[in-house]
């Protein structure tokens, strides 16, 4: 990173009196009192997120002395050393129970490509010190992002959360959902807090601060900014824009009243820039990182998604296969819905970057139980789910995909680790060659979960190895889905992406327990999409 000269310091100074840094919350620019009124302390850390060229989401929570308090000032500065000696910005928020004591700034007026320090007081009590950086602005030759998802607290410990904050050369770490879980699960590694599936806002916010007690996800936010979209559990499982899989409404109440008070805690308790304030169900948002990366994240999962189609084979629900036939062929059937698809086709045609990168929710490539040509229709599909339960959608989006090229898709959801060469014809030998990869079209990585895996079977033993069983099935995908290039069913972690102007590389990494804490990790493997080629090559 180049050294700060003192004209931009200057330059971001006199930005930084005239923008207006809390625009969102209404806040005031003025320097904080001398002695800030007693408040309360900072028990769930900081956070930082969606970072621009020239701004970033800096967050916190005060959990209030007095808890009759309807507001209460909040001190906070931004400054380029962690010393917090060279300030750039202060200013004083208000923590307010209307917004569950959370205090969400858009600090604008910052210099491209920066580090920055920030922390926040009330009366005696400073948070802890935070970390982020803004997005680099015209030519960038390299750049780092983490990748995670699914961080189901009662399944596990976050240690993977802890390896990304360990690494200081991430620019920011990528989260594709399922940061809660709304399930009630009592008998795993630790309970859930309440001791029940959330349905109300109180509910909601609940489960937000349970996880942000935990100390490896407070270093995660502490170290890096974060650029989030929700999954499914962040509401409940299986949702989709009517309704969800496991929402009962004759016992949970009205769907859109659940839905309503987990949307609000998710924009209290993420530090998201929110797209529209009028229609929080929106937020899919688009990131640059110079000229090397256009980062779109869309919302694969709440704001346009159609019920997903019944399983329409004679197994019925006992084995959920279905073919693209009857309901899966209906071209009226959404998964983005068409305001987000049109954003999605727009923003990857209009692109000038070296690289698109996609964040997504649920798997984009084809998987199948039974492969054959698509002509034949004879597939079987295994998930309506994913992507495979909306083709018409997803030909659509692959076709600007193609037109775009360079095109990344990074997803999660599926607490396994995959990497496909991206094909809407995978198993017909004259639309993608499996062994050179001619005819891929992208390339995609599905990120494991974080915990939500558990530990899986420990040992040797035969009794190990017969519960492995099932596992080792299912490696048997990999032979009617010849785009499927890496599979990991057994384990937790993260990825990491490594881009630059030739290549984007993903690094697999895993952490081999959950239940306990560990700080041991392993590279599992490396694979590497070239500048033009649209396919996978592995490394390691």
């Amino acid at each position: 990173m180049p050294p700060v000269s003192r004209r931009d310091l200057l330059k971001a100074a006199a930005a930084a009196s005239l923008a207006p840094l809390l625009a969102a919350c209404g806040e005031s620019d003025s320097p904080p009192a001398a002695a800030a009124t007693p408040g309360g302390q900072f028990l769930h850390g900081v956070a930082s997120g969606d970072p621009l060229s020239d701004a970033v989401i800096l967050w916190t929570r005060l959990t209030p002395d007095n808890p009759e308090a309807k507001e209460l000032p909040v001190d906070w500065l931004l400054a380029l050393d962690p010393e917090l000696s060279q300030v750039m910005q202060r200013g004083t928020g208000q923590a307010r129970a209307s917004t569950d004591y959370t205090l969400k700034l858009d600090v604008r007026g910052l210099l491209p490509g920066q580090t920055y320090y920030y922390q926040f007081r009330s009366g005696t009590q400073r948070s802890p010190l935070g970390r982020t950086r803004t997005a680099p602005e015209g030519a960038v030759e390299s750049l780092r992002l983490g990748v995670v998802t699914c961080g189901d607290y009662a399944r596990g410990l976050f240690n993977a959360y802890r390896r990304v904050a360990e690494r200081e050369d991430l620019q920011a770490v990528l989260h594709l959902g399922d940061y809660i879980y709304e399930n009630g699960r009592l008998d795993d590694v630790r309970p859930q807090v309440p001791p029940y599936e959330i349905v109300s806002l109180a509910d909601y916010r609940l489960r937000y601060a349970t996880l942000r007690g935990d100390a490896d996800l407070q270093e995660l936010h502490r170290q890096h900014p974060m650029i989030w979209v929700w999954d499914d559990h962040e509401l409940a499982n299986d949702a989709w824009k009517g309704g969800a899989e496991a929402h009962d409404p004759a016992t949970q109440g009205d769907f859109f009243a659940r839905r309503a008070a987990a949307f609000q805690a998710a924009h209290e308790w993420m530090p998201i820039r929110t797209p529209d304030s009028a229609d929080l169900a929106r937020i899919y948002r688009r990131f640059v990182f110079g000229d090397l990366v256009d980062l779109l994240m869309i919302d694969a999962r709440q704001v346009g998604r159609d019920q997903p189609a019944p399983p329409n084979t004679l197994f019925g629900e006992t084995v959920p296969v279905f073919t693209q036939s009857g309901d899966f062929a209906d071209e009226s059937r959404h998964i983005l819905g068409v305001e987000q698809e049109q954003w999605l086709v727009g923003a990857l045609g209009a692109s000038t970057a070296r690289w698109k990168l996609l964040g997504n929710q649920v798997y984009f490539s084809p998987l199948k139980l039974i492969g054959a040509p698509r002509a034949t229709g004879l597939s079987l599909f295994l998930s309506n789910d994913k992507w495979d339960g909306y083709e018409p959608a997803r030909d659509r989006v692959l076709a600007a995909i193609a037109e775009a090229g360079n095109v990344v898709i990074l997803t999660g959801d599926a607490h396994e680790a995959y990497a496909f060469d991206v094909s809407d014809d995978p198993n017909n030998p004259l639309a993608y060659n499996p062994l050179t990869g001619e005819g891929s079209k992208a390339v995609e990585f599905v990120v494991t979960s974080t915990s939500t895996r558990g530990d899986g079977v420990v040992g040797d033993s035969l009794s190990a190895q017969l519960q492995r069983l099932p596992d080792n099935v299912e490696q048997l995908l990999r032979l009617t889905n010849p785009h499927l290039k890496y599979y990991n069913n057994s384990l937790n972690g993260y990825t990491v992406l490594d881009i630059d102007a030739e290549r984007v590389q993903a690094e697999f990494w895993f952490v081999p327990l959950v239940s306990q804490p560990t700080d041991e990790e392993s590279l599992g493997a490396v694979f590497r999409c070239d500048h033009g080629s649209n396919r996978l090559t592995q490394i390691s």
